[in-house]
């Protein structure tokens, strides 16, 4: 028998997507524990609703935390967003030009946080902090109080939509999120675009040098971030029936702990759309099966919380103790090689 023939195929688990993984079998075997009907295929497959514009969000965040930038806005242009669609359906315009305006909404919110962090060379982090209140603001300017609903029946129940049909079926909400994902992943990983995300989030002065446009990279980042929250608002809409000023509340926390989690630097030059979509499954795991524990919402939001810094300080604690470990092996030769005396 030759050689190659006795040799085994490996597949190796790519180190950033052992985490979510894990996290991800743990708290199937904790729900499972809790319901039956836990790992039914129907009930994940109708779970999977409810964190589709998550994904979303987490899609197009991994570009803009690759670039070493972040954007905690995204959800309160989400909300701009879907009140823009609102106030226009109230003023008779057709659905369909609503939905267009609530995405251009959202583009535009995205350049305008891109270019305050370029031209002023302001830190994203403290930018998109007031932008998020600001956004914030605007919807609840726009709707106050109230609540536009009476939408069309052929706008809403978005998510009850089967593109493949039967039991479980495949939801128009996930078919779309598997097309985005496939189309993240060929422009992260197989465009010049993808190429210049990494090099601008590792060494922007390097990649500046190499001729590419650090700045039009990191624009380009936040308007799709942007134009990705006003379709997020589009599909929330559809599925509440209904558009209220704090919709989408919370949910930057989740998108940017599902960037983070399957493996995206949070200081940037590293990522990869797989892993952010296997984490957004883990903590839809997570989340789920803390509900059919009969868990309340704080202490999920704090299982989230604690998820999150999990994922930023496991990796910095790893590097630092291989770091040190290398530097004692180093000095561990240079005193062999010198010897006694």
């Amino acid at each position: 028998m030759s050689r190659s023939s006795k040799q085994t195929v490996r597949l190796k688990v790519p180190g950033y997507l052992v985490g979510p993984i894990l996290i991800l079998i743990i708290a199937m075997i904790y729900g499972s524990l809790g319901s039956e009907y836990f790992l039914d295929p129907s009930s994940i497959v109708f779970n999977t609703g409810r964190y589709i514009e998550i994904g979303l969000l987490a899609l197009a965040l991994t570009f803009v935390i690759i670039n070493g930038d972040i954007d905690l806005s995204v959800a309160s242009i989400l909300a701009a967003s879907a009140a823009v669609l609102a106030k226009l359906f109230e003023k008779n315009v057709p659905i369909f030009w609503c939905c267009v305006a609530s995405i251009f909404t959202g583009l535009i919110l995205g350049l305008i946080n891109g270019l305050i962090v370029i031209k002023f060379g302001l830190p994203s982090l403290v930018v998109t902090l007031a932008t998020l209140a600001l956004y914030r603001g605007l919807a609840q300017v726009m709707l106050g109080d109230g609540v536009v609903s009476d939408y069309p029946e052929n706008f809403v129940g978005f998510d009850q939509r089967l593109i493949i049909g039967g039991n479980p079926g495949l939801p128009a909400p996930l078919a779309l999120f598997i097309a985005a994902s496939l189309f993240f992943y060929y422009i992260l990983h197989r465009s010049n675009y993808g190429i210049k995300n990494f090099m601008t989030g590792s060494n922007p002065s390097t990649a500046s040098f190499s001729g590419i446009n650090v700045n039009r990279v990191r624009l380009l980042a936040f308007a799709l971030s942007g134009a990705m929250a006003g379709i997020c608002a589009v599909m929330i809409t559809s599925r509440l029936g209904s558009t209220i000023s704090n919709v989408g509340l919370g949910l930057e926390l989740l998108a940017i702990t599902a960037v983070v989690l399957g493996g995206t630097d949070i200081f940037g030059g590293r990522g990869a759309v797989s892993g952010t979509v296997v984490a957004l499954f883990a903590i839809m795991a997570v989340r789920e099966a803390l509900v059919i524990q009969d868990v309340n919402g704080q202490v999920q939001d704090a299982a989230i919380g604690v998820l999150l810094i999990l994922t930023v300080l496991v990796p910095t604690v790893r590097s630092t103790f291989i770091e040190k470990r290398q530097r004692s092996k180093r000095f561990n030769q240079a005193a062999f090689k010198r010897g006694p005396g």
